[in-house]
């Protein structure tokens, strides 16, 4: 199997999924947390806040993917 092919296997990606969520909701909370009770929602905020969430992803997805060469 690929590496492309591993990460986005259901096992693997739903760990990454996990992991992306609680990361993500918790870097959005304390980086943006104060804009968006105040109600205040941008473009750019909105890249931001997708971007907490994919940058985990693909950190655990990668992080994945090297231990299962290394094994």
């Amino acid at each position: 199997m690929s590496g492309l092919g591993y990460v986005f296997s259901g096992p693997v990606a739903r760990k990454s999924l996990i992991i992306a969520v609680v990361v993500g909701s918790i870097l959005s909370a304390v980086n943006l947390g104060d804009l968006l009770m105040a109600g205040e929602m941008n473009a750019k905020m909105l890249i931001k806040i997708f971007m907490n969430f994919v940058i985990p992803f693909t950190v655990a997805s990668v992080s994945a993917a090297a231990n299962r060469k290394q094994q």
